[in-house]
């Protein structure tokens, strides 16, 4: 019965990467909708629901096919923490596969990320840090209220899991400068990675004219932080 699994709006599924969780070979859940509206998400068609949804009962029958090669199942997005569904469809994957869940958000739904976190059903957190707190609302092209990024940032921080910061260095929105100001607000924590824009399938569709920053250029700035070459 469909109802059994809830009506998430899954608008993917990659059966198996070795990219979203470092260390582990993993599933990947992708769910439709955002709240943000960052011009250079590559992700467009899951931001928009331009995707077709899959049955959740699917989805699931799909990775436990796999679950002999698998150490874990990711979450990501669209934003995974607008979905009310979202508790309860991890519930039925957790007791159905019996393999560690992990969470990509935004941050913007700290009670969200408080219930998931509380009731044991997230191992580990990847969370975004769109830009420097005063420049939020211009990079992401949305109102954003920063003192819910605070808290799911303190959330996570305190919770006991496996966490990772990261943020997508995109020079037309931002400078080596404001990378820097990123790196003082979340206290140098050590977590934080640099991911390199792709100008892939971008939201706003002028940004695939742009190109990817280099590499090297931010080591320069940033001897100590990882630089990801892809979007995770």
């Amino acid at each position: 019965m469909r109802g059994h699994y809830g009506n998430i709006p899954i608008g993917g599924l990659l059966p198996v990467s070795f990219l979203d969780w470092e260390g582990r070979v993993a599933s990947v859940v992708f769910i439709q909708g955002c709240n943000f509206r960052c011009p250079y998400c590559h992700n467009r068609d899951l931001v928009l629901r331009l995707t077709e949804t899959l049955d959740p009962k699917q989805v699931i029958k799909e990775i436990e096919r796999k679950k002999n090669f698998l150490d874990g199942i990711v979450i990501s997005g669209g934003e995974p923490t607008l979905s009310l569904e979202l508790p309860f469809f991890i519930r039925q994957l957790k007791r159905e596969i019996k393999l560690p869940v992990k969470l990509d958000t935004n941050g913007s739904n700290p009670n969200m990320l408080a219930m998931l976190i509380d009731e044991g059903l997230i191992s580990a957190v990847a969370m975004d840090i769109k830009g420097p707190w005063a420049k939020y609302s211009d990079i992401t092209r949305s109102k954003v209220d920063i003192n819910k990024i605070l808290e799911s940032l303190r959330l996570i921080k305190q919770a006991g899991i496996e966490y990772v910061l990261r943020t997508t260095y995109v020079p037309q929105l931002m400078s080596l400068e404001d990378l820097r100001e990123i790196q003082k607000q979340i206290s140098y924590d050590s977590t934080w990675r640099i991911q390199l824009f792709r100008p892939n399938n971008t939201l706003d569709e002028s940004f695939c004219d742009y190109d990817s920053p280099s590499p090297e250029s931010i080591k320069d700035f940033f001897p100590d932080v990882p630089v990801v070459g892809i979007d995770l």
